[in-house]
């Protein structure tokens, strides 16, 4: 009797352990999740960003790679991307590069808008 009492109350406890995890997957859903770097949709979004970055400062912003993209599915998309940029530095126009996060939003019609362009490191994905 005393084992099936503790197998009952295992199930249960198991249960609420799965239905706990399953909630916390629930919650995540329309979150950043990664993609790979050579989707089309990264790579529009990462040059629509330099572009739109070198139009607003009027300092050429050049693309030298994409280090790591994510897409956060909305009324659209927001695609956060980790981009290794390079623009001019100082009066003497050597090249300087830097790290910084942007943020495209790419409307359901296809419009894109650069909502954020920060320095920053990437740290790891959120």
């Amino acid at each position: 009797m005393n084992r099936s009492v503790s197998l009952a109350a295992l199930s249960a406890v198991a249960l609420i352990v799965m239905l706990a995890a399953g909630e916390a997957e629930a919650q995540r859903v329309g979150g950043y999740k990664a993609i790979d770097v050579a989707d089309a949709g990264a790579v529009a979004a990462a040059n629509f960003a330099v572009s739109s970055r070198s139009a607003s400062t009027e300092i050429e912003v050049s693309l030298i790679s994409i280090e790591r993209a994510e897409r956060q599915v909305v009324a659209g998309s927001n695609y956060k991307l980790c981009l290794r940029v390079s623009s001019p530095d100082g009066e003497d126009g050597a090249e300087s590069e830097s790290m910084v996060t942007a943020v495209v939003f790419v409307d359901p019609k296809g419009v894109s808008k650069l909502t954020s362009w920060e320095d920053s490191e990437c740290g790891s994905p959120e």
